[in-house]
């Protein structure tokens, strides 16, 4: 099997809201205060090859776009590690750390928050690989109409700001953004939720494209399982910051094994299921501030019995090509 490109190793990430003068004095006075931790992404292993797409799916709130961040270095691991071409990010110095930092880059959810609105695009894109060294400052202004025409903008167009275009268009300046350090791996969070469905299918392509094109390998980050069976080789399915299935997209798809990912895919309105009655899965995803002992999802799962609340079932390798953490999915 090929050496995967990215790792992820038992990475969690917990974020703390401390007590303030006020809140210590409280609770020493003996109130019943305390300090607030979120378990956003709770010891998750992932692998990706090179040239892969991973599909990473999940309810709003689940850690995936926490995950992304993390992955993109934007946040630091609370624990675990981040194996990059099978070395540890975190232990890279010097000009090594910055390659494997220049590697991954991410492309954000909301096209207009992202970009700076003060800047002009020609700055947007050439300003990193500028300060990086990666392109000359005579350069920088060629090298963006490049990259521009990579992602399908007009390059004449660069001296505009982002309020002067269109979401999609914005969203390929995201793209563009992103491509200019000329990284191998591209962690999308959301990046097509925020577009028209005809852009979207634009947006869709243009991401195949340039996979075939510069050998990119992405970690695609929705919550719509059509978008995710179109782009995906392999999909991992989230549920309060743990991964709770892992398979190729068309086994996956075709056959669910955790409870989790039956629910999901059974409840995803299709074409040819017009006159059926579809039910939201029960209950309400727990609070990640107080995530339920053993499996997290045995609040709202058919199949909980007790081994369930009090056992955390961990992630198994079923075949050579999927996992399930389920301490009962034979039974689904």
């Amino acid at each position: 099997m090929t050496a995967p490109l990215l790792e992820i190793r038992g990475v969690s990430k917990r974020f703390t809201k401390r007590l303030d003068v006020a809140g210590k004095i409280a609770q020493h006075l003996g109130s019943k205060i305390r300090e607030e931790t979120v378990h956003a992404v709770d010891a998750v292993d992932l692998s990706i090859a090179p040239g892969e797409v991973l599909g990473l799916v999940g309810e709003s709130g689940c850690g995936k776009s926490t995950l992304g961040r993390v992955v993109a270095g934007i946040h630091g691991a609370s624990d675990g590690q981040i194996l990059y071409d099978g070395t540890d990010i975190a232990a890279l110095t010097g000009a090594e750390k910055r390659a494997a930092t220049l590697a991954i880059q991410m492309i954000f959810q909301d096209p207009f928050a992202s970009l700076n609105p003060r800047m002009r695009v020609e700055d947007i894109i050439g300003e990193a690989p500028r300060v990086h060294g990666l392109v000359s400052t005579s350069d920088t202004s060629d090298y963006v109409e490049e990259v521009m025409g990579k992602v399908g903008l007009d390059p004449s167009l660069k001296r505009r700001y982002p309020h002067q275009f269109s979401g999609g268009q914005r969203q390929r300046i995201g793209i563009a953004r992103a491509l200019a350090v000329k990284p191998k791996f591209l962690v999308c969070d959301e990046a097509i939720a925020a577009l028209d469905v005809s852009i979207q299918a634009q947006v869709i392509n243009l991401f195949m494209d340039l996979r075939q094109k510069l050998g990119l390998t992405y970690l695609f980050i929705s919550h719509d399982l059509s978008v995710v069976e179109h782009i995906a080789d392999r999909v991992a399915l989230m549920y309060l910051g743990r991964i709770v299935e892992s398979a190729p997209t068309e086994e996956l798809f075709a056959a669910p094994k955790h409870p989790y990912t039956k629910a999901l895919l059974a409840e995803a309105p299709r074409l040819d299921q017009r006159k059926r009655d579809f039910a939201p899965i029960e209950g309400e995803i727990p609070s990640p501030l107080d995530p339920p002992p053993g499996c997290h999802f045995n609040p709202r799962c058919p199949l909980a019995r007790e081994d369930c609340r009090a056992r955390r079932p961990m992630l198994e390798t079923i075949s050579p090509t999927r996992a399930v953490a389920c301490h009962h999915w034979t039974e689904t």
